[in-house]
């Protein structure tokens, strides 16, 4: 089905980004990603295990292409669930294709990290704030 395998290469690229994100950062240690699916709601379709100043931190990520404000806040609240279902420091981080500075804001107020496919980034992972910003503007439609 094409929308299975877009929904993946979306996915594929998510987990690139955040690993290319990461990777830039000396004090962050990449342990492990898992791509998982989002199944009935449950679960962040990508977990990162990292070492942040050597201890150990989640990012439990949610890959959406609708960047809608109803959908963000959405996908926070289910990021924000599993969170305080799991043990450890837990980041929830949205990864969309594009996030408007409006869904930019609504990841802050709810102290959720961002990145977007444009190359805009905001995470908190402790005592390591990582913010990264694009000049790069979509083509108005």
């Amino acid at each position: 089905m094409k929308t299975d395998r877009t929904a993946n290469a979306l996915e594929l690229r998510a987990a690139q980004a955040i690993t290319s994100l990461l990777g830039q950062v000396s004090g962050v240690k990449l342990r492990t990603i898992q791509r998982e699916p989002s199944a009935g709601g449950r679960g962040a379709e990508i977990l990162v295990q990292l070492d942040v100043l050597g201890r150990g931190h989640t990012l439990a990520c949610e890959v959406s292409r609708d960047p809608r404000p109803c959908r963000v806040r959405a996908c926070l609240k289910k990021l924000q669930h599993l969170a305080e279902q799991r043990e450890g420091i837990i980041t929830p981080v949205l990864i969309a294709p594009h996030l408007s500075p409006r869904a930019q804001a609504i990841c802050k107020q709810n102290h959720a990290g961002f990145l977007d496919l444009d190359g805009n980034a905001r995470l908190t992972l402790g005592e390591v704030f990582i913010g990264k910003r694009s000049l790069h503007q979509q083509s108005a439609a």
